[in-house]
């Protein structure tokens, strides 16, 4: 029974959830490959996203983040926080931290291990909320003191611009 699937930009690739199992898998419909479980048969995963240029995939397992290179089969661990999305390059995973007591968002850049902070009121986003180059990260919260005068109470759209 798959699940949660993730398509890259040109449609090639299909990152998918083996619901039953909770494996990940990436399909590609050029040449009807399947490669997987992508985190080895030890453990179990939920996927998070596929970037849009097919390199890269998001998913969870036990309590960390790992982002998996399709072309090396490699996977670079994020830990102790919830990954929700990834910029369409791969380079930038947006993540919630399992500290509460720290930023409800954070950007990280993966080839310089260096954090951004997208907000520190609670907030939530869902795939695809990061752009190319992860120079924008769009995110909700109903927190009122995120931007001055907000009083309405109700959940906001914001957009945080780096750089």
């Amino acid at each position: 029974m798959s699940a949660r699937p993730s398509i890259s930009g040109d449609g090639r690739l299909v990152a998918y959830q083996d619901g039953q199992a909770e494996d990940v898998f990436v399909w590609d419909r050029t040449d009807g490959a399947s490669s997987g479980p992508i985190e080895g048969s030890s453990k179990a995963a939920t996927l998070v996203q596929l970037s849009k240029d097919g390199r890269k995939v998001v998913y969870l397992s036990g309590s960390d983040t790992y982002v998996h290179d399709v072309s090396t089969g490699t996977d670079q661990l994020v830990p102790n926080v919830r990954g929700v999305a990834i910029d369409p390059t791969g380079r930038y995973p947006l993540y919630v931290p399992h500290d509460t007591s720290g930023p409800s968002l954070t950007l990280r850049d993966l080839e310089t291990g260096t954090d951004e902070i997208v907000s520190t009121q609670p907030a939530s986003a869902g795939t695809d909320a990061v752009s190319a180059g992860g120079r924008d990260v769009a995110f909700q919260s109903t927190a009122d003191d995120i931007v001055p005068g907000d009083t309405n109470g109700k959940s906001d759209v914001f957009l945080h611009h780096f750089y």
